[in-house]
């Protein structure tokens, strides 16, 4: 599947949902946040973060959920960022039956004990994370001390047991080449704020989804704002769910 293959299958998402009006939208320098049935998040899909406000992407009037969500097709990664937020939006909480109740982190931990971990993009959590498998491997498109460059994707990642993948990777372009790279046999994730918590992506051959969902709008509005990264910001609870 292509990049833009992709993208159609996590949009269809939202094919037999009624659509909502986009009422009103949360900007930060880590953080965009879209409210219409509820309120979506993404990271913003650029290279460095902050962000300066004079590159976030201008709207032009009221426009619907489902509209805003097809600027995950753009080139643009900050307007592919605001179409993730947008479907974010759109989609139902899951079923609590469906929910692992642990976090991204530990779950990783757990999954890679012995193991060569992959993690595509530098999260908070890595720092701990190091010396506790057969080996860390982390990519990053900005590499920080450690890490690799995602250049070396393709030569390193089929090597890994166990694949970590940022949800932003939908919105930078790179997902489908992460995936090709990927061992069949890797267990895979997807994590992040900009996840699309939803079943469908297991259709693209991920083991676990984990996302988040907001359960006080005016304290995660109030982090964005404030320039917090999701680490910091309060009122979204982080969700996972496993494919069955």
């Amino acid at each position: 599947m292509n990049q833009k293959q992709l993208i159609d299958l996590v949009l269809s998402q939202a094919d037999a949902l009624p659509d909502q009006e986009v009422t009103r939208f949360t900007y930060g320098a880590h953080i965009v946040g879209v409210e219409s049935r509820t309120m979506g998040l993404a990271t913003w899909a650029c290279g460095k973060h902050p962000i300066s406000f004079d590159q976030l992407p201008a709207l032009d009037g009221p426009c619907s959920a489902k509209e805003l969500a097809q600027l995950l097709h753009d080139e643009d990664p900050l307007k592919s960022s605001l179409g993730m937020a947008a479907l974010n939006s759109l989609l139902p909480d899951p079923s609590p039956d469906d929910v692992v109740d642990v976090n991204a982190a530990d779950l990783i931990l757990e999954l890679g004990k012995e193991k060569v971990v992959a993690v595509i993009g530098h999260f908070p959590f890595v720092e701990r994370m190091k010396g506790r498998f057969k080996e860390l491997i982390v990519f990053e498109k900005q590499p920080q001390s450690g890490d690799l460059d995602a250049g070396l994707i393709p030569e390193r990642l089929p090597s890994a047991d166990i694949v970590a993948v940022t949800a932003t990777t939908f919105s930078n372009g790179s997902l489908a080449g992460i995936l090709s790279n990927s061992s069949e046999s890797a267990t895979k994730l997807i994590i992040g704020p900009s996840t699309p918590v939803s079943p469908t992506l297991f259709e693209l051959g991920f083991d676990y989804v984990a996302g988040i969902v907001v359960d006080d709008r005016e304290k995660v509005r109030q982090g964005i704002e404030e320039g917090c990264s999701f680490k910091q910001i309060k009122g979204a609870r982080h969700i996972i769910l496993k494919r069955g």
